[in-house]
């Protein structure tokens, strides 16, 4: 093989070593907010995978970011958008349930009610306007700060502060009167 071709090689093999060093710790927390959005372990995989895929040959611009994690989420919310929109205008009807339990694993009484507690608080969520899911999930779920989620979803600040005060008020409204089936749960 000639010197140059193995040089190329060497270049590409480098740029693949360093994307991966640089997105292996976000990863999981891509896939939670993937899963989350998507509610179907299939597609949230695939949407990880796919905004991966787009931004393998371009480490130099993930090496320029400041905050990776949030920046990565804000990659990943545009795309899930950007599908959601597509499937929405489609004549073909791809909705997908709630509710997929593959990934909660139960191993204990303890493990069945916390996941009593974790269904519940999920169908909680689903009754919240689309815009309140996701900084409720980003921000108390996720752990993003306000300013981070105000980066990912693209609005302000205290729109972000308004809409998650006014998101718990309406899960605390949701879980106390009884639409959804506490008594399980707790």
């Amino acid at each position: 093989m000639s010197a140059w071709l193995i040089q190329i090689f060497q270049r590409r093999r480098c740029r693949e070593d360093r994307f991966v060093a640089l997105v292996s710790p976000h990863i999981r927390r891509m896939h939670r907010m993937a899963y989350r959005w998507t509610a179907s372990q299939v597609e949230a995989e695939d949407l990880v995978q796919e905004v991966l895929a787009s931004l393998v040959s371009r480490v130099a611009e993930l090496e320029a970011v400041e905050k990776l994690g949030p920046w990565l989420v804000k990659v990943l919310y545009r795309r899930f958008v950007d599908l959601y929109r597509r499937r929405r205008l489609s004549p073909i009807d791809q909705s997908v349930a709630w509710g997929d339990d593959e990934y909660c694993e139960v191993n204990s009484g303890d493990d069945f009610r916390q996941l009593d507690l974790r269904r519940a608080l999920e169908r909680a969520l689903r009754l919240l306007d689309e815009d309140w899911r996701d900084i409720v999930l980003l921000h108390d779920v996720e752990g993003y700060t306000a300013i981070e989620v105000a980066e990912v979803l693209e609005i302000s600040v205290g729109t972000v502060k308004s809409r998650l005060h006014r998101a718990r008020q309406k899960l605390k409204k949701i879980l106390t009167q009884g639409t959804i089936e506490t008594s399980r749960a707790c």
